[in-house]
């Protein structure tokens, strides 16, 4: 083997190496800058929480509140319909009621009307009795009885 081989395999161990070393290096830095950066964010996020955490407890109690006032709604909404149904109900028994006695006064109004045509017809027949009837008794009055002369 020429002895060249030898140190040029030498040398390219070592440029290996520091490669490898230049490497790890880096991943060294990259990963202190990385923590650094995480401990950083995790400093903030703490101080984010403690300045949400009032925020935050407000929107849970406005939570609350709001469902609080949803279960309010929901019972007047509720109470509403079941109010409306009621009215419903007792309308149609007055709708009933009021056709049962619109029939029933109906039924009466055309007894009256036949009633009252049935006195009309017997007055009329009566009337023509009582004129036919003045007209035969004056004419027996003017037979059986002389005529009166100089009346005036």
């Amino acid at each position: 083997m020429p002895t060249w081989v030898g140190p040029t395999v030498a040398l390219s161990l070592l440029v290996i190496a520091l490669c490898f070393l230049g490497i790890a290096l880096a991943a060294l830095f990259a990963l202190r800058e990385g923590l650094e950066r995480g401990q950083s964010l995790a400093k903030e996020m703490g101080e984010l929480r403690r300045d949400l955490s009032p925020l935050l407890q407000a929107f849970s109690r406005l939570g609350k509140e709001g469902a609080d006032v949803l279960d309010l709604a929901k019972e007047e909404v509720r109470e509403i319909v079941y109010t409306t149904r009621r009215f419903r109900k007792d309308v149609e028994k007055g709708m009933q009621r009021t056709q049962r006695r619109l029939a029933d006064f109906e039924a009466v109004v055309e007894v009256v009307q036949e009633e009252v045509e049935e006195t009309a017809l017997d007055l009329t027949t009566a009337l023509r009795t009582v004129r036919t009837g003045t007209g035969m008794i004056g004419q027996l009055r003017r037979l059986v009885l002389p005529a009166r002369r100089g009346r005036r």
